[in-house]
């Protein structure tokens, strides 16, 4: 009898553990964009690895922003809180930032600093064919943008 309720447990803890599919890379793509203060454009990627906890994807991304004498690499290890509707699925979310910028004015003060911060992010996704199509806002704490807006695509892998 112990033995059968041990089993039993077992089995409904392993029901309980998002399955091992739901993780992995589903696809990634190129992101446009543009800045706020420092004003610049964005060019980027970023990857789609899948959902760790329902709702829950894991999406980094890397962009270089350049203009207004500066030049800004940011890395974003974003999570993605995901609402399903029919025609569009909008998504809430926030994560840790790693930023480096150099400051490439030749009349003032130059030089260069790398920063590791917060940032909030929400946007939405439309289904394109086999693909995705998605504009993302993203607020970025520290000393690098006030504001960024992305255009991007997610080229399905599966």
């Amino acid at each position: 009898m112990k033995k059968r309720l041990n089993v039993l447990a077992l089995c409904v803890l392993a029901s309980s553990v998002p399955a091992a599919a739901e993780m992995g890379f589903f696809g990634w793509g190129p992101r446009l964009g543009v800045a706020e203060d420092p004003d610049q454009i964005l060019v980027g990627v970023h990857q789609d690895l899948g959902e760790f906890v329902e709702n829950l994807r894991f999406q980094p991304s890397l962009d270089v922003g350049t203009g207004d004498d500066y030049t800004i690499v940011s890395a974003v290890l974003p999570v993605h809180y995901r609402i399903a509707l029919d025609t569009a699925t909008p998504y809430v979310g926030g994560g840790l930032l790693l930023q480096w910028l150099d400051r490439d004015a030749p009349r003032r003060r130059g030089g260069s600093d790398f920063e590791i911060t917060g940032l909030l992010a929400g946007g939405v996704e439309w289904r394109v064919g086999d693909n995705d199509l998605f504009l993302e806002i993203q607020l970025p704490g520290g000393k690098g943008h006030d504001a960024k807006v992305f255009l991007g695509w997610i080229l399905r892998a599966r």
